[in-house]
């Protein structure tokens, strides 16, 4: 016997397949997965929720602010060649 799942994780997976019955109602043509695919565009996690509430702790989920600057790609920097040893140094 494995863990028992807590309440938050089932709540979350109700909040999902609710969503994801909805958008079925709404595209009844499509496979279970192309309605998968395309629910998954339009869930957001802990919609309404701002604040989780435990008997030990207390969490505030602020919203995400987007940056205005456009992210750099990071880009790798060449090796730098060894330097060539010289005759003296191989004897040595």
């Amino acid at each position: 016997m494995g863990r028992k799942p807590s309440r938050a994780f089932l709540e979350a997976g109700k909040a999902w397949r609710a969503h994801l019955d909805e958008y079925g109602k709404a595209h009844p043509n499509m496979s279970l997965k192309q309605q998968m695919k395309g629910a998954k565009k339009t869930y957001k996690k802990n919609k309404g929720k701002t604040s989780l509430r435990n008997s030990r702790y207390s969490i505030h989920i602020r919203e995400r602010k987007s940056s205005k600057k456009a992210s750099k790609k990071k880009t790798r920097k060449k090796p730098r060649s060894k330097k060539k040893k010289s005759l003296l140094s191989r004897f040595f």
